[in-house]
């Protein structure tokens, strides 16, 4: 995580600040004796809203504060949002980010989005979440069924490669500019608890030097043998498929249930066949209450599977990988790269008081480049602790502490781990 230590040391005191009030607070309604930094916890850690959302809103101007990607640092973002455009089912959203470290987001969605109430929809903004798994489980909670046309377009200056495989070396850590545009249809169809979800479009991506000046440049180490798509970053036409089975209480405070989801996906080369592939994902997802709902043991299993046509390659930014915030959370962001990835965590999670949960974590996994090393062998590995500050109905705010082999990682996110 690429946050100065100063500043990791200053995010560190406010969570640590607000923990402090958070554990002191009781559910009770605000009264004028309450004081001002309780008032804006209290605030913070409530799922009540005026029905469009929690947070400012201006007209359909939302302001709102995110984290695009693991080496982006804080993003100011600004969204748009319009359901039902002059009275007709027509909506429309669009938002536009630019953080700390000069990342750039912006997309657009017209049509029937997939909506949760009138609150603002979510979307997967990282460059290491599993496309397209992660944004179906982002649209399952949206009732009834969408359709709608998207645009997307992302610059990220300071994205991490260390080669290709699971022996390669923290040393030989890299850094590379990635910008790509996404343009594409998506429908989404809602079955009880079951959402089914299909898209296809048009991805044009490139690969420029990097703007962290602590690593080398990827093309000063790697070349096109060792990184495909390195000097030659072409456009694809993607066609995917999922489902996503939504049973947990509360799929962003979950205490009890299961949620999987699995998606098949097409990527064609337009400009030749150096660079085709299928691909198929697995996320299961189990949640046990241990005598009461305080006490919770979440497990995860995660499997992506790439298969390139003869003679084709998987682009190094297109495979799937381990490392950050959410996937082998000891090891740096994008850590480890192949066509194959296998990953498993367990959590136990304790509810403190009902706003604030610790948890103790244990990760494992792997990338591995045929399906005859898809085992249990030769696992990278990493554990630690975590905080979060939540309200019944969603984790606000988590900060995990994880060690490996390779040294101590925080995450700081404002979204629960799994």
């Amino acid at each position: 995580m690429k946050f100065p230590r100063i500043a990791i040391v200053f995010v560190g005191l406010s969570a640590l600040s607000v923990t402090s009030h958070s554990v002191a607070m009781e559910d009770k309604p605000e009264t004028a004796h309450d004081g001002w930094v309780k008032r804006r916890v209290d605030k913070f850690l409530s799922d009540h809203d005026t029905g469009t959302g929690r947070g400012v809103h201006l007209g359909p101007l939302a302001p709102r504060l995110t984290i695009l990607s693991s080496g982006s640092g804080p993003a100011p973002i600004l969204h748009f949002w319009a359901p039902d455009v002059g009275g007709s089912p027509i909506d429309i959203h669009a938002s536009a980010a630019y953080s700390l470290y000069k990342y750039q987001y912006y997309d657009l969605r017209v049509g029937l989005l997939p909506q949760d109430g009138t609150r603002i929809p979510r979307l997967e903004r990282g460059t290491n979440a599993w496309f397209p798994l992660t944004d179906l489980e982002k649209m399952a909670n949206g009732t009834g069924s969408a359709a709608y046309l998207s645009a997307r377009f992302r610059d990220y200056p300071r994205e991490d490669f260390s080669g290709i495989g699971p022996g390669t070396l923290e040393t030989d850590r890299t850094d590379f500019r990635f910008k790509d545009a996404l343009y594409e249809g998506v429908v989404r169809y809602r079955v009880g608890h079951l959402s089914l979800m299909g898209r296809g479009g048009l991805l044009k991506t490139s690969i420029l030097s990097g703007k962290d000046t602590k690593f080398p440049n990827t093309e000063s180490t790697f070349n096109d043998r060792t990184a495909p798509g390195l000097s030659n970053a072409p456009d694809f036409v993607h066609l995917s498929a999922g489902a996503w089975l939504e049973r947990r209480d509360q799929p962003s405070n979950p205490h009890q249930g299961i949620a999987v989801g699995l998606a098949f996906s097409r990527f064609n080369d337009r400009s030749g066949n150096a660079f085709q592939w299928n691909r198929a994902a697995l996320d299961a997802r189990e949640y046990i209450s241990l005598g009461s709902k305080r006490h919770v043991v979440a497990l995860r299993q995660a499997v992506s599977l790439d298969k390139p046509d003869a003679g084709s390659r998987v682009p190094f930014y297109m495979q799937s990988t381990l490392g950050g915030s959410s996937l082998l959370r000891g090891y740096s962001s994008s850590r480890f790269h192949d066509d194959r990835l296998l990953y498993l965590s367990g959590e136990y999670r304790f509810e403190l008081r009902p706003r604030v949960e610790l948890a103790l974590i244990y990760d494992t996994g792997k990338v591995f480049p045929t399906s005859g090393d898809f085992n249990l062998k030769d696992l990278r590995h990493s554990y630690g602790a975590g905080v979060r500050l939540k309200s019944p109905r969603k984790v606000h705010f988590r900060c995990d502490f994880m060690r490996s082999p390779e040294g101590m990682r925080v995450h700081l996110k404002l979204e629960p781990s799994f």
